[in-house]
C-alpha cells in the first residue's frame, strides 16, 4: 500500500485548517443575529401541570386566597394607568419643548413693550425682566437642525469600525440615516438603518429620542429588519455633553444590539468624540474604543 507523502499531507491539512477557520467574529456576529431564538417545547407542558397543581391548592384555600388575587390584580391594573399615563403626558410634554426650544435663541430678557399693556402697567422693573425658559441655540448639539457625525472604532478580534451618520430635524420631529462599515481583515459587515426620530427636550440641556426605522445589514448575504433606537444627550456644560445611544435591530427573528457610550467637546459647529460602543447577537459581541468628529446646525 502506498502511503500519501508529508509533503503533500501538511499543505491539506492546513487548507482544511485554514477553511475550518475561516468562518471569524463578523461572520458569527451575522449568523447570531440573524438567527430565530428557538422556543421550548416543554415550557408549555410543565407550565399547564403547575397551573393544573395551584388550582388543587387554591380550591382548597377557599375563597380568601381569591379575594387577596384579586385586590393585587386591581392594584397592578391601576399602578399600570398611572404610570402609562405619566408616561404620555412626559412624553407629550417632551415633544412639545423641544418645539418651544426653536422659538427662542438664547435666554434674553422679554421688552416691556412685547407684553400686553394690562401686564406692563402691573409689574414692577424687576418683574420686566422675564427671561424665556426654554431656548435653542444656534449649533446645538443637543437639539441639532442638522448634525453630519463620523466616527472610528478599533475594536476586538481585531475588528475596526467606521459610522457615517446624517441627522436632520426641526422641533420634535427628526430622521436619521448610519452606516456602520465593520472590517475583519477584509471581511466586511455594513449596518444600514434610515430612523424617523420623535425629539423629546427635558429642559435645555436633555434630550431623549424615540426612533424607529428600517434596517439593512449586508455580509455573506443581505437582510432587512426593524429597527428601535433611543439616544439620550445630556450637557453637562456649555462645552461638554454626554451621549448614549442604544440600537435594537431584528432580522429573520434574531436581535442584534449596539450599545454606544461617549463624551463629546462641542466649539461653535463642531465637536469631537471620545467613547465606547458594543455591538452583540447571542454569545458573540464586538466592542471597542473609538473617536470621532461631529458638525452641528
Amino acid at each position: 500500500m502506498n502511503l500519501p507523502r508529508p509533503s503533500i499531507v501538511l499543505p491539506c491539512l492546513l487548507l482544511c485548517f485554514g477553511l475550518n477557520t475561516h468562518a471569524g467574529t463578523l461572520d458569527d456576529l451575522e449568523r447570531d443575529a440573524t438567527k430565530p431564538k428557538s422556543k421550548s417545547s416543554g415550557s408549555s407542558s410543565s407550565s399547564s401541570s403547575s397551573s393544573g397543581s395551584y388550582s388543587s391548592r387554591s380550591d382548597g384555600d377557599g375563597g380568601i386566597g381569591a379575594d387577596l388575587a384579586a385586590g393585587i390584580a386591581e392594584l397592578v391594573f391601576k399602578v399600570t394607568v398611572e404610570v402609562v399615563g405619566f408616561g404620555i403626558t412626559a412624553m407629550a410634554k417632551g415633544g412639545e419643548n423641544s418645539a418651544s426650544r426653536y422659538e427662542h435663541s438664547n435666554s434674553g430678557f422679554l421688552a416691556s413693550e412685547d407684553l400686553p399693556l394690562p401686564d406692563v402697567n402691573n409689574l414692577t422693573d424687576r418683574d420686566l425682566q422675564i427671561s424665556a425658559p426654554l431656548f435653542r441655540k444656534e449649533g446645538d448639539p443637543i437639539l441639532p437642525s442638522v448634525r453630519l457625525t463620523s466616527q472610528w472604532l478599533q475594536g476586538s478580534d481585531n475588528v475596526s469600525a467606521q459610522l457615517n451618520r446624517f441627522e436632520a430635524g426641526y422641533g420634535l420631529i427628526g430622521l436619521s440615516y448610519s452606516r456602520n462599515t465593520l472590517d475583519e481583515q477584509g471581511d466586511t459587515l455594513t449596518l444600514e438603518n434610515t430612523l424617523v426620530h420623535y425629539r423629546m427636550s427635558f429642559g435645555n440641556d436633555l434630550s431623549w429620542d424615540l426612533a424607529y426605522g428600517r434596517g439593512k445589514m449586508n455580509g455573506n448575504q443581505s437582510h432587512d429588519g426593524d429597527v428601535f433606537a433611543m439616544p439620550i444627550r445630556y450637557r453637562i456644560n456649555p462645552a461638554w455633553h454626554f451621549e448614549y445611544y442604544p440600537v435594537w435591530s431584528s432580522y429573520n427573528g434574531g436581535s442584534l444590539s449596539e450599545h454606544q457610550f461617549s463624551f463629546n467637546y462641542h466649539y461653535k459647529y463642531t465637536g469631537v468624540s471620545i467613547g465606547h460602543k458594543r455591538w452583540s447577537a447571542g454569545p458573540t459581541t464586538v466592542s471597542g474604543l473609538f473617536a470621532g468628529l461631529y458638525l452641528s446646525f
